[in-house]
């Protein structure tokens, strides 16, 4: 039996995207540029156990060679000494504490499927009716040690695209402000977006429960492979994060605030200049099942005109742990109205679809990188 660490973080991502369309002189310019902004989500479901979390022998996973077959809820020494007592069962219970914090030991590949539905005055002054956007985001969460008493946690957040772009060629149709293009098309293109690296830095203390906190640096890379899908800026800022990680039948309740300003990028490109607050807010039904107002990103575009700069979502969500074969897995659904979006173009309504898989984590990443 050779011994191999399981970790689980939910940490789920969200691409914003806004349409901002230049009112100039004369008249209306009907030339688009759609610009993403993804911004972080930490999701959670059940609390994480201090005492799990100051265990340096803690093993999810026992991998036996023999058939390849993965033991998700074993605890075992690091140690193979034969007087080190035998490891024992996790319940799924205790699986789904560890899974709360979200800066905490485990590894998980949190995956989320989105569907936007979209409208604004830019889409009523061309006839066109809402657009649907849908983004699935791979986000492989990474904590490691960085010193005894430093843990960094890293996860990049990568989304792929699937949206009806605008193209748009300009004729000479005239109106008594000025000249329209000759026509706006809207065609579905599946691309890859901007991608996020967030980076998260806390001592073991601010990252115990049921109180946590950290600091960190998120950057925003101009890789989208098609214009519309990205800022076509590189950007960089801060962020932190703070909750409270209740016991079942308490709450789950925080907040993360990141912020990017550009910093290299096409020059033809709006600056980015862009904050979001992520609030969750959850009641623990049980140690597995959360039922609450979800996790939603509250977005402010500063580089924006007067009545774009706000998207404010509000909703309901639902999660829980289950397992398929002996891995644990978090699923979820939520759904959101936007109370308060850009006025030429913005989200109405969304879903969001969870499915998170524990994944085997490497074993240096428990020891500490310097110093140790």
């Amino acid at each position: 039996m050779n011994g191999k660490n399981l970790r689980v973080l939910p940490v789920a991502g969200l691409m914003t995207i806004y349409m901002s369309s230049a009112m100039s002189s004369p008249g209306f310019d009907a030339e688009y540029s759609v610009e993403s902004g993804l911004l972080n989500r930490f999701e959670f479901t059940e609390n994480y156990s201090s005492s799990l979390l100051a265990s340096d022998y803690l093993q999810l996973a026992q991998a036996d060679t023999s058939n390849g077959s993965v033991d998700a809820f074993s605890d075992a020494s690091s140690e193979t000494s034969s007087d080190k007592p035998a490891k024992r069962e996790y319940t799924k219970a205790e699986i789904n504490e560890m899974i709360n914090n979200p800066v905490g030991e485990l590894w998980m590949l949190f995956t989320q499927n989105d569907t936007t539905w979209y409208d604004g005055d830019a889409l009523d002054f061309l006839g066109e009716d809402k657009k649907v956007f849908n983004t699935t985001t791979i986000m492989p969460v990474m904590p490691f040690q960085l010193t005894e008493d430093i843990k960094y946690i890293f996860r990049p957040v990568i989304p792929i695209h699937s949206w009806d772009a605008p193209s748009v060629s300009r004729g000479n149709t005239q109106y008594p402000g000025g000249d329209l293009p000759a026509s706006v098309d809207f065609d579905r293109q599946t691309e890859l977006g901007d991608i996020v690296l967030w980076n998260a830095l806390g001592t073991n203390s601010m990252v115990k429960p049921p109180n946590v906190f950290a600091l960190g640096v998120t950057v925003m890379l101009d890789t989208a492979s098609d214009d519309v899908f990205g800022t076509g800026k590189n950007s960089a800022g801060p962020m932190a994060l703070a909750f409270h990680i209740g016991p079942p039948k308490g709450f789950i309740v925080g907040a993360v605030v990141q912020h990017w300003w550009s910093f290299s990028g096409d020059d033809d490109r709006q600056d980015v200049n862009m904050t979001n607050l992520q609030y969750v807010a959850f009641y623990r039904l049980n140690a597995e099942t959360n039922i609450g107002l979800g996790s939603p990103n509250i977005t402010a575009n500063w580089e924006a005109d007067s009545g774009n700069v706000w998207t404010i979502p509000v909703g309901l969500g639902w999660n829980t742990t289950t397992n398929i074969g002996p891995l644990p897995v978090k699923i979820g659904v939520e759904a959101y109205k936007y109370i308060e979006q850009p006025d030429n173009f913005g989200a109405d309504y969304g879903l969001r679809l969870i499915f998170s898989p524990v994944v085997p984590s490497p074993a240096f990443s428990k020891r500490a990188i310097f110093g140790g």
